[in-house]
């Protein structure tokens, strides 16, 4: 007999925690831990971002035994700015089971309809600056840093339950961090490239860890200004940029995140992080949890550590629209390439790309012909509002 309770205690979270043992049982891609710091993210949040968005969780169980979990998230702030009646769910996991696919995702939406909300999206992890989606690909592979990893059968347990595949996101994969402009095809594309960089008055600098905040307010205000036409947005909080960076700051280089500078002036930023999961499944086999980070963070920190990382993810390419240097997306790409290929990385993925991403999709990749190596999926379904 299935049955679905909402957490309520530390036992109800630590439960909730481990249900990932059991899915991922048997499957070779799986990292033994969390890929997101539930305690800071679900359990126990500032109380900046706790204002904000509120949470339900809930397990599921068969016999006692617990075989899932769900997370049921109202983003206030988001319902606030677009004005739009819809919930969110996330942290899904399950065992192929579609009756409790269906418990869990029926608590989630009751529990959403019961705060007047009349949609459904996600997964979100707990909103799409984080995590967003699931893969969708038949070719199950180690999952790239930050991005979604999950059985293939979710899919199915979603489009059962009447959930519907509303975006699509991609990853990009290149062997070579300079493949975009080293082929014989595209010689004439990087000497335009490197006239354009010659007259440009555009200069780059790195993130600096002394001054995190600083720079974490003028990431913030280029990605709020940037994507508030985009699909999904809502605004983003210094605080929720500046936790999200907290937690990226122990594998982060800094050479590899780049703010873009016009006159002085922010215009854009990209950041290349080096995929720490290559490190952390050299990690997975040993049983202690405070030594697979130690072990992890020492292949990150090591001076050969491209012998063990060499992948870096290309995220958080946006630029200020109303930079008059129109070129400064393709020059932030070239400089992270040049960067990414003189500390010894030899393959980069960039994710997520959206269709509508008009610089990482629009401006480069399709003129390289590339078709994605990764496909990720959100999901939406319309709830059923009581009668008034």
């Amino acid at each position: 007999m299935i049955t679905v309770d909402r957490v309520e205690s530390t036992q109800d979270w630590n439960e909730f925690k481990a249900v990932t043992d059991l899915v991922y049982q048997g499957d070779p891609y799986r990292l033994p831990d969390e890929p997101m710091d539930l305690d800071r993210i679900l359990i126990s949040p500032p109380v900046a971002i706790a204002s904000i968005r509120d949470i339900a969780a809930f397990l599921a169980r068969e016999n006692g035994v617990v075989v899932g979990r769900v997370v049921a998230i109202h983003d206030t702030s988001f319902t606030q700015y677009t004005g739009e009646s819809i919930g969110f769910f996330g942290f899904y996991e399950a065992v192929d089971d579609q009756e409790v696919a269906t418990g869990l995702l029926d608590a989630a939406a009751a529990w959403l309809v019961g705060r007047g909300l009349g949609a459904m999206s996600g997964p979100f992890g707990p909103s799409m600056f984080y995590s967003a989606g699931i893969v969708v690909d038949d070719e199950p592979a180690l999952p790239l840093v930050g991005m979604p990893h999950n059985p293939l059968y979710y899919a199915a347990h979603f489009e059962k339950w009447g959930l519907v595949g509303i975006k699509d996101f991609y990853s990009y994969l290149f062997d070579d961090p300079c493949v975009i402009y080293n082929r014989p095809e595209y010689a004439r594309h990087m000497q335009i490239f490197e006239k354009v960089k010659a007259r440009s008055e555009v200069t780059f600098r790195s993130m600096k860890y002394r001054t995190v905040r600083r720079d974490a307010r003028i990431v913030r205000d280029l990605y709020n200004k940037t994507f508030v036409n985009f699909w999904g947005f809502s605004p983003l909080s210094f605080v929720e940029l500046l936790e999200l960076l907290k937690m990226m700051l122990p594998v982060l280089d800094r050479r590899l995140t780049l703010l873009a500078e016009l006159d002085g002036k922010p215009v854009g930023f990209l950041m290349g992080i080096p995929d720490v999961n290559q490190a952390a499944a050299k990690a997975a086999h040993l049983k202690s949890r405070w030594l697979r980070d130690l072990v992890t963070l020492w292949h990150v920190k090591k001076p050969s550590r491209t012998d063990v990382i060499d992948g870096v993810r290309v995220d958080m390419l946006f630029v200020d629209p109303d930079c008059p240097d129109r070129a400064v997306s393709s020059l932030l790409i070239m400089e992270l390439s040049v960067r990414m290929r003189d500390l010894g990385f030899t393959r980069v993925e960039a994710a997520p790309v959206l269709d509508d991403s008009p610089w990482m999709k629009g401006s480069v990749l399709t003129r390289m012909e590339q078709t994605p190596h990764r496909t990720y999926r959100i999901y939406n379904r319309d709830l059923e509002l009581p009668r008034p």
